[in-house]
């Protein structure tokens, strides 16, 4: 795999962070603002840590980092197929399992296609996305602050900041590809860390502000707010700013799927040699098996704690190791 630069590594993992971000469901609060920027710093300590001790995994972190990327992959199919109930794919309702599949399939094809470019192609092209990303967010942003309510910011609480604070891990499905492809990066790593995690903060902080004047006089009746939020938005009179928002939606999904497929082919070659052809195909085939399994679940508690769980035994066995050449040195 070729070498890439901090800000093109920061591109991928946002995409990923950002299309969960999309598809989270249930109330949100400014809990769920603390709960988020509190995994991101926990996240950051121990990206850090990982940095600090040369940034080289084992081959069984390398099986982990595997295992997580197929699960991480199937929670986005899963969570492209919950959302369906807003974003309306007419053969999709129409054919039930069949059609989830025929959608999968799809982005499938044009996901394989993008991991034989390579991960410099995926990586320039992810920048371009994230920009227009955050046009968009931004775009909403500054229609939520000249139009909509501010006393909606400050609506009860619904659930406690120790739920808040797992649901910022479960939204993190991009750390495993963090601690992978930052063996990729030219120049200082721990620099690549600090960019990564501070635009993640930033991008979580406007897109909960903008969600909460919007939506939160309706948040009880709104299943993804986030999304319903960008229909709601309308800054322009003869542009409508959510089929901006449904293009981004749709681009952010091939990418964050991609994003895995390549870091689960590049860990199927360094764990088994010998297996030359259709590792994308492979990994692809196993991320949708995942999404059928996880059934349209959200899975937070379980998509916390593992991803929680990668971060700590990823910073704690780094130590164990002997210390390879950094490259922040």
């Amino acid at each position: 795999m070729n070498s890439i630069s901090k800000y093109q590594l920061a591109a991928l993992l946002l995409i990923t962070d950002t299309f969960s971000l999309f598809c989270i469901s249930g109330s949100i609060s400014l809990s769920t603002l603390h709960g988020m920027l509190s995994a991101s710093a926990v996240g950051f300590l121990m990206s850090l840590v990982y940095t600090a001790h040369g940034g080289n995994s084992s081959r069984a972190q390398r099986g982990l980092f595997l295992v997580y990327s197929v699960f991480c992959g199937g929670t986005i199919f899963s969570s492209l197929w919950r959302t369906r109930d807003v974003i309306y794919i007419p053969y999709e309702e129409e054919l039930g399992v069949w059609g989830r599949l025929i959608t999968a399939g799809l982005i499938a094809l044009v996901c394989i296609y993008g991991c034989s470019t390579g991960i410099r192609a995926v990586s320039r092209a992810a920048v371009i996305a994230v920009v227009a990303g955050i046009v968009c967010i931004v775009i909403d942003f500054g229609s939520a602050v000249f139009s909509s309510d501010w006393e909606n910011v400050s609506r009860p609480e619904d659930r406690s900041f120790a739920y808040e604070f797992v649901r910022g891990f479960a939204l993190s499905g991009s750390i495993g590809n963090f601690f992978v492809l930052i063996e990729k990066v030219k120049g200082n790593r721990s620099s690549a860390a600090a960019v990564y995690f501070g635009t993640k903060a930033v991008l979580a902080t406007l897109v909960l502000l903008t969600v909460l004047p919007v939506a939160g006089g309706i948040m009880s009746i709104t299943r993804f707010p986030v999304i319903m939020a960008a229909q709601l938005s309308q800054p322009f009179d003869a542009q409508r700013i959510d089929s901006l928002f449904l293009v981004v939606f749709v681009v952010f999904a091939v990418f964050a799927v991609t994003l895995q497929a390549m870091t689960g082919a590049y860990l199927m070659r360094e764990l088994f040699p010998g297996f030359h052809r259709w590792r994308s195909s492979a990994v692809m085939v196993l991320m949708i098996g995942a999404a059928l399994l996880i059934s349209g679940r959200e899975l937070i508690l379980l998509r916390g704690a593992a991803a929680a769980g990668i971060m700590v035994y990823t910073a704690v066995k780094t130590k164990n190791y002997p210390l390879h050449k950094s490259a922040d040195k």
